[in-house]
Parts: C-alpha cells; sequence; structure tokens
C-alpha cells in the first residue's frame, strides 16, 4: 500500500469538480487505496492513468473521470497530478502532463523527505 500525497496544485484542479461531483474526492481516495500500478497504461516519467467511475454519475467509466498520478516506488508514495472529465475532454496533452508533474515535484521536493 502507497502513502497518497495531495498537493497544493492538485487541490487546485479538484475543487471546481468537486463543487459539481460532490463525492468525487471518495471515489479518488477509495481508487488511491486500492492503486495496483499493474492494473493501468503507464505513461512514462512513472506516472499512470487511472480510469475512475464516479459515484455521482449513473454511466461506467468510459465517460468519466481519469486521473493520472506519479508513483514513487522507492519513497512508497503516489500522488495524483492531474484530472480530467472524460465527458470534457478526449485526451490530455503529454505537454500538459510534464507541466503538471513539474508543478507537483516541486512541491513534493519542498515538502516531503
Amino acid at each position: 500500500m502507497y502513502k497518497v500525497v495531495v498537493t497544493a496544485h492538485f487541490e487546485k484542479q479538484l475543487k471546481p469538480l468537486v463543487k459539481k461531483y460532490r463525492n468525487l474526492k471518495l471515489d479518488i481516495e477509495k481508487t488511491l487505496l486500492n492503486f495496483d500500478k499493474s492494473m493501468h497504461p503507464a505513461l512514462g516519467n512513472y506516472t499512470y492513468k487511472v480510469r475512475l467511475k464516479s459515484s455521482d454519475l449513473p454511466r461506467g467509466k468510459s465517460k468519466s473521470f481519469r486521473l493520472i498520478v506519479l508513483l514513487v516506488e522507492y519513497k512508497n508514495l503516489l500522488a495524483p497530478i492531474a484530472i480530467y472529465f472524460k465527458g470534457d475532454r478526449e485526451d490530455m496533452a503529454k505537454s500538459e502532463v510534464i507541466y503538471h508533474l513539474q508543478m507537483v515535484i516541486s512541491e513534493l521536493q519542498g515538502g516531503v523527505n
């Protein structure tokens, strides 16, 4: 089991979504606590894309949320770096993932040993 670290950068992305989808934080927490890297596609740079079912939506995972997470195995850390709603956008550009990754890494280096 990994220690989940949520950064301020991710919280800022999450805030407008939580206003619309009340149970999203609980869904994310449940998903991250049960994270298994073999079940999710790797994006490179130790990042993984997680299909996240929202209990606020009556449909399955296909038009639900996508969560991009950073796995730091030697520290046993799992940090969400980005989230988007699949119904609003098809995919997240690699450059955007790299931007979010850099922001989260800089926060982690400043706060977690």
